[in-house]
């Protein structure tokens, strides 16, 4: 596959790290529910801060992501994340009007912020496909075609037989995820991290 790469003028690009510690703010260190969250007009504040960061992202994802082909699985991820959050921001229009004001909402807008934010800086530097994308997808297809893998019992259950093979790319999936989680924990709160 081919990647399409983008250049842009730094000022053009969305400020990635204040719409991130926006989301920080509701969310609260490792998106844990009991955080405690804000209350009242700051909590109002922040709610508005979001839908605007989403406002403004979601277009510029979406522009990314239409120059990806067609088939990319990052391009799909990211235009279901950009409907899922126009979903959200409908959401208090569209009958669940007393989740406007309240800190499930605001979590919700930061939850989808957060994941615009990365779908942007994937989309933006035109990879078609994540290293995750790829370790998953050998995994599956190993899957499908694999005998003993496709074995079913008398039931028509998966028997689970062991397959040597299959625990291999499964852990290779794990060990990729893994770095892949740890290095957009790094870039979200450098501070936090290294603390």
């Amino acid at each position: 596959m081919q990647a399409t790469v983008r250049t842009t003028v730094a000022e053009d690009r969305p400020d990635l790290a204040t719409m991130r510690e926006t989301a920080h703010q509701v969310l609260g260190p490792d998106s844990a529910p009991e955080a405690v969250p804000p209350a009242g007009e700051e909590l109002e504040t922040l709610t508005a801060a979001l839908r605007g960061h989403i406002e403004l992202l979601a277009p510029e994802v979406e522009e990314a992501a239409a120059l990806l082909s067609e088939n990319s699985p990052t391009r799909y991820a990211a235009l279901a994340c950009i409907q899922e959050a126009r979903g959200k921001l409908r959401a208090p229009e569209v009958g669940f009007a007393v989740l406007a004001g309240s800190v499930l909402y605001a979590r919700r807008l930061a939850r989808v912020l957060a994941a615009l934010c990365d779908h942007y800086e994937i989309v933006s530097a035109g990879i078609e496909v994540t290293s995750e994308q790829r370790a998953f997808v050998r995994l599956a297809d190993h899957c499908l075609k694999c005998p003993t893998c496709r074995t079913v019992d008398d039931n028509g259950w998966n028997a689970g037989l062991p397959c040597e093979e299959e625990s291999r790319l499964y852990e290779a999936y794990r060990a990729v995820r893994a770095r892949a989680c740890a290095s957009r924990l790094a870039h979200r709160h450098p501070a936090e991290v290294s603390a």
